[in-house]
C-alpha cells in the first residue's frame, strides 16, 4: 500500500478502471459469442428443415414435376456447404445471395454429432441419387423416408448440442459478471474506508487543531497521523503555530517597546514645543542662532552643535553659532560647492553621518567629533539658508528618532531665523506699522499654532497618564499634521510678505472658509449672516487683514466667552463695509487695559489701521461681546441699500 494519499487513490482508481474495462470487454465478448452461437443454432436448425425439404422435393419427382429437380439440387448444395462450414469453418449460405463465415468447431461432442450427420447424409445422398435416376421405384422412396427421419434426429442432436454449448457460455459470463460486481463492491468499500481513515479523520483532526490556533491556544503541538500529505499539512500547521507563538511574543515585546517609545516621543515633543516657543519668541538673529545650537545639542545629547548659514553670494557656508567646546571647530567656513555641503543643502531631511559616510562629513568640526554626527538643512520654502550639525565622539550615538527630531528642530529654527531676519530687515527699512504687521503675522500664525500644539501635548500627556495609548497616538498624529500646517502657513505668510499684491478676491468666500475651519477646531456653533449682495471687492491685502482680524476675534470668543454659539455679520453701511463677531457669553470690562503679554486687540487695531479701518468693541460683564471691523469701500464697489443690523 502506498504511503501517500495520492498513491492510494491512484491505485484504487486504477484497479477500478481496469475492472470496468475487463467487465465491458467480457460483456462485449459474451454478446458476440451469443450472436455467433445463435447463428450456429439457426444454421444447424436449417439443416433439419433442408432434409425435410429435400425429401419432399424427391417425392415430387415421381409426379413428374420438372421444377422440383432444380430446387432439389439447390437444397443439396446448401446442405453440403453448410455441413462443411459447421465442421471445418468457412463460408456458408445464409440468406438469398449472401454467405456467413463460420469458425471451425472445437467442441468434440458437436464434431462427433456432425460426423454422424455427415455419414447419414452420404447414405441419404446415395439413395437420393438412385431415386432421381429411377423415380418410379417405391422401395427406394421408402428407404429415403426412413433415412430422412434418422438424419433429422441427428440434425436435432446437433441443434441441442449447440444450444447447450451456448447456454454454458452464458452461464460462465454471468459468473464472471457476478465476480466483477463483488469486486466492484469490494473496491467501493475499500475506497470508503480509505476516504474515512486517510482523509476525513485527519481533516477532522486538522480542523480541531485549526480551531485551537484560532482561539490562540498555541502551546500544544499539532500532530496528525495519516498519509504523507496529511502529515505534511500537519507539519505546516505546527510551523504556523510556532510562527504565531513567536509573533505573539514579538507583539508583546513591540507593544511594551511602543509604549516606551510613545512616552519618549511625548517627552521629546513636549521639549520640542518648549524649544520652539523659546526660539520663536526671540527676534534677534544672533540670539536665535545661539539658542538653536544650544537647544539642539542639549535635546539630542551631543558634545557639540554648530549652525552655518549660506552667504549672500551663495559661495560659502559660514559658521554663525556654536554650542560646545571651542576647540571642536576646525574651520569657520567651507565652500558651498563642497561635496558634503551640496549633499546637506540638497537634502530634505537630516543625514546620519560617521567618519566614513556622508561624503566626508561636516568638515567644520574636528575629526574627534565626527565619529557620529547629524547634519540637517535649514530650509525655508524652496530656499536653503544653512545647515545645523550635532556631533559626538561616540560611535552610533544618534538613531533615526534623533534625526527626525533634528529635522523638526531645523524646520522650526529655519522659520525662526527667517522671522528674525524679516524682523531685522523690517526694523531697518520699515516703519513701526511694518514691525507691528510682522508681529501680527507671527501672533496669528505660529503663535496660535504653537499654543494649540501646547494644548494638544498636554492632552497627550493626560491620555498616557490615563493609559489611553490609542487616543495619545491619535493626538500625536494630529499634532504632526498641525506642525506641518503651521510650517506651511508660516512659509506662505513669509512669501506673502515678499510678494506683490494679488488681484481682487471674493472676501465672503474666503472668510466663510476660515470661519468654518476655526469653528471646527474649537467646537463652536457658527451662525453666518452676511447681507445679500453686499460682498465687497477687496484687494489681497485688505482681504488678508479682514480675515486675520475676524480670525483673532473668533479665537478670542472661543477662549474667553464661554459660549459655544457665535454670530458673524457682514454687510455695508454707506461707504463703509463691516464684519462683526458677536457672542452672548460672559463678556469683559472693555474700559480696562489688556493684561501684560496679551497683544490680540492691539494687533487687531494695527491691522485695521493698515487698511484705513477701525475696530469697535462693545462688551460688558455677563452681557456678551461684539467686535466690529469697519473699513472704507474700495473704488469700484457697488452695494445695495443698507439695512439696520441691531445687536
Amino acid at each position: 500500500m502506498p504511503k501517500s494519499l495520492q498513491g492510494r487513490l491512484t491505485l484504487l482508481f486504477t484497479v477500478f478502471a481496469l475492472l470496468v474495462v475487463v467487465s465491458v470487454a467480457a460483456t462485449l465478448w459474451g454478446s458476440e459469442t451469443q450472436r455467433q452461437d445463435a447463428l450456429l443454432v439457426n444454421l444447424s436448425g436449417r439443416q433439419r428443415m433442408l432434409i425435410q425439404q429435400i425429401t419432399r422435393l424427391t417425392l415430387q419427382l415421381k409426379s413428374g414435376d420438372s421444377s422440383a429437380l432444380a430446387d432439389l439440387q439447390e437444397s443439396e448444395r446448401i446442405f453440403s456447404e453448410t455441413l462443411s462450414a459447421l465442421q471445418h469453418g468457412g463460408d456458408a449460405p445464409y440468406l438469398t445471395d449472401s454467405v456467413v463465415n463460420l469458425p471451425a468447431t472445437n467442441n468434440t461432442q458437436i464434431l462427433a454429432a456432425l460426423r454422424e450427420v455427415e455419414t447419414g447424409w452420404e447414405q441419404y445422398l446415395s439413395t437420393l441419387d438412385a431415386i432421381v435416376a429411377a423415380p418410379e421405384t417405391g422401395l427406394l422412396q421408402t428407404n429415403l423416408e426412413s433415412q430422412s427421419e434418422d438424419l433429422v434426429q441427428k440434425a436435432d442432436t446437433v441443434v441441442h448440442l449447440y444450444e447447450s454449448n451456448s447456454i454454458a457460455k452464458v452461464n460462465r459470463l454471468r459468473v464472471i459478471q457476478f465476480i466483477f460486481l463483488i469486486s466492484a463492491l469490494a473496491l467501493l468499500a475499500m475506497g470508503a474506508w480509505l476516504t474515512r481513515h486517510s482523509l476525513l479523520k485527519p481533516l477532522q483532526a486538522l480542523g480541531v487543531a485549526a480551531k485551537r490556533l484560532g482561539e490562540n491556544q498555541l502551546d500544544g503541538a499539532v500532530q496528525v497521523q495519516g498519509p504523507e500529505e496529511m502529515r505534511a499539512l500537519s507539519h505546516a500547521f505546527d510551523d504556523m503555530r510556532i510562527s504565531l507563538q513567536s509573533a505573539r511574543s514579538e507583539l508583546i515585546h513591540w507593544n511594551a517597546e511602543l509604549e516606551q517609545r510613545v512616552t519618549q516621543r511625548t517627552q521629546e515633543l513636549e521639549t520640542l514645543n518648549q524649544v520652539s516657543r523659546e526660539i520663536s519668541s526671540r527676534l534677534d538673529i544672533q540670539q536665535v542662532l545661539n539658542s538653536v545650537t544650544e537647544k539642539a545639542r542639549t535635546l539630542l545629547g551631543g558634545e557639540v552643535a554648530s549652525l552655518c548659514l549660506v552667504d549672500e553670494n551663495q559661495y560659502w557656508l559660514k559658521l554663525q553659532a556654536l554650542s560646545g567646546p571651542q576647540k571642536a571647530i576646525a574651520r569657520k567656513a567651507i565652500p558651498a560647492n563642497e561635496q558634503f555641503a551640496l549633499a546637506v543643502l540638497a537634502s530634505d531631511h537630516t543625514m546620519i553621518c560617521g567618519m566614513d559616510s556622508c561624503k566626508g562629513g561636516c568638515r567644520m568640526l574636528l575629526d574627534e567629533y565626527l565619529a557620529s554626527h547629524l547634519a540637517a538643512p535649514l530650509r525655508v520654502g524652496d530656499r536653503v539658508i544653512g545647515a545645523l550639525c550635532v556631533g559626538s565622539p561616540s560611535q552610533n550615538q544618534f538613531a533615526h528618532e534623533s534625526a527626525e527630531m533634528l529635522t523638526k528642530l531645523a524646520n522650526v529654527a529655519a522659520i525662526a531665523l527667517e522671522n528674525a531676519r524679516l524682523f531685522a530687515q523690517a526694523e531697518r527699512v520699515a516703519t513701526l506699522e511694518e514691525r507691528r504687521r510682522v508681529a501680527a503675522e507671527m501672533h496669528d500664525g505660529l503663535g496660535q499654532t504653537l499654543s494649540y500644539l501646547g494644548l494638544m501635548t498636554d492632552q497627550v500627556v493626560e491620555f498616557l497618564a490615563d493609559g489611553r495609548e490609542s487616543a495619545a497616538l491619535d493626538h500625536l498624529g494630529k499634532t504632526r499634521e498641525t506642525i506641518n500646517m503651521a510650517t506651511s502657513d508660516v512659509r506662505r505668510a513669509i512669501n506673502r510678505l515678499m510678494e506683490d499684491p494679488l488681484p481682487a478676491q471674493n472676501l465672503y468666500d474666503r472668510l466663510r472658509t476660515t470661519l468654518d475651519e476655526i469653528a471646527s477646531q474649537h467646537d463652536l456653533e457658527l451662525v453666518w449672516q452676511p447681507e445679500p449682495d453686499s460682498a465687497p471687492e477687496c484687494s489681497s491685502t485688505t482681504t488678508e487683514q479682514v480675515i486675520n482680524i475676524t480670525r483673532e476675534a473668533l479665537i478670542n470668543t472661543a477662549r474667553h466667552a464661554q459660549d459655544r454659539r457665535v454670530f458673524v455679520f457682514a454687510g455695508r453701511r454707506g461707504e463703509e463695509n463691516f464684519v462683526a463677531v458677536e457672542d452672548h457669553g460672559r463678556g469683559f470690562d472693555s474700559s480696562q487695559p489688556a493684561p501684560n503679554g496679551h497683544f490680540g486687540l492691539q494687533i487687531m487695531r494695527a491691522r485695521a489701521e493698515h487698511i484705513g479701518g477701525r475696530i469697535e468693541i462693545q462688551s460688558a460683564l455677563e452681557q456678551g461681546t461684539r467686535v466690529t471691523l469697519w473699513w472704507q469701500a474700495e473704488r469700484g464697489e457697488h452695494g445695495k441699500s443698507p439695512r439696520i443690523v441691531g445687536r
